[in-house]
């Protein structure tokens, strides 16, 4: 999704400057709260706010000093295939129940390629 251009960029640098003013001094964990509360509410509005797509986790090793997997990529791939495919199944027999299980097929194929390599 590309960026907006800017149609107020004063307006922005006071929000911004704002938001760095309550981290310095009220710390990052107020500014957190306000940001998830301003989000809450833009959402209550009915305004479109898409989910966070990062985590606070940062890693600390630079790839390239990471350590290189021993496994077998290719058999790897294979046994995630198949185990994608096997969710598929078990949610297209549930489903001939219940159409309240197709989130499950999505969450899952989201967390395979948050651990999935980058490299396979």
């Amino acid at each position: 999704m590309e960026a907006m251009p800017d149609k107020d960029p004063l307006e922005t640098t006071d929000w911004l400057d704002a938001l760095r003013a309550v981290q310095q001094h009220c710390g990052a964990e107020r500014a957190n709260y306000l940001l998830t509360r301003l989000v809450e509410g833009a959402r209550r509005m009915g305004d479109y706010v898409p989910p966070a797509l990062t985590t606070a986790y940062c890693n600390t090793i630079p790839a390239d000093r990471e350590a290189k997997s021993p496994g077998d990529r290719a058999i790897e791939h294979r046994i995630r295939s198949a185990i994608r495919w096997n969710a598929v199944a078990i949610i297209l027999r549930a489903n001939k129940e219940s159409s309240e299980l197709g989130g499950h097929i999505a969450s899952f194929q989201s967390s395979a390629l948050l651990y999935r390599s980058s490299k396979s």
